[in-house]
């Protein structure tokens, strides 16, 4: 199934709408993703290695993985991997942080960068808030869609 520039979109919209969520309540995120299904239906997913608090490169691997698997099995049609990352230097971000979604389909393979910065609003009461910049998209090598397995 061929996999429309709504649908990629819509995976990043996912991603980057969770990780807002995630960094204004707790300033931080694990690795997490979301999926589009051969049918179109697009499902979040988390990974968990059975520790309290894992290291956020293995839940990285771990979800990656599956995707993998997964693309080679027939199961996919797209994949998003998001985790939360210092931005390589060598781009200029307008921000250090970052959001980096790994978006991949057959045939596509982007690393998707969205620079943040968190803030801090009200005067009694605190309230983080997580600004993002403009994003910008790094060609990579397929991992989840491999030319021979997915």
């Amino acid at each position: 199934m061929a996999v429309s520039p709504e649908q990629l979109s819509a995976l990043v919209t996912y991603c980057t709408d969770f990780a807002r969520t995630m960094l204004e309540d707790a300033g931080d995120f694990y690795p997490f993703g979301a999926t589009l299904t051969n049918d179109g239906k697009l499902a979040s997913v988390g990974g968990h290695n059975g520790e309290e608090r894992p290291n956020p490169q293995e839940i990285y691997a771990l979800l990656g993985g599956s995707f993998a698997a997964d693309a080679a099995a027939g199961k996919l049609s797209a994949a998003a991997l998001a985790a939360n990352v210092n931005i390589p230097a060598e781009y200029s971000p307008s921000a250090p942080d970052g959001l980096r979604v790994h978006l991949e389909a057959s045939g596509f393979s982007r690393f998707i960068y969205v620079p943040y910065r968190i803030t801090e609003k009200g005067f009694l009461k605190k309230k983080r808030v997580a600004v993002f910049g403009e994003s910008f998209a790094v060609a990579i090598a397929p991992h989840f869609f491999r030319a021979n397995g997915g």
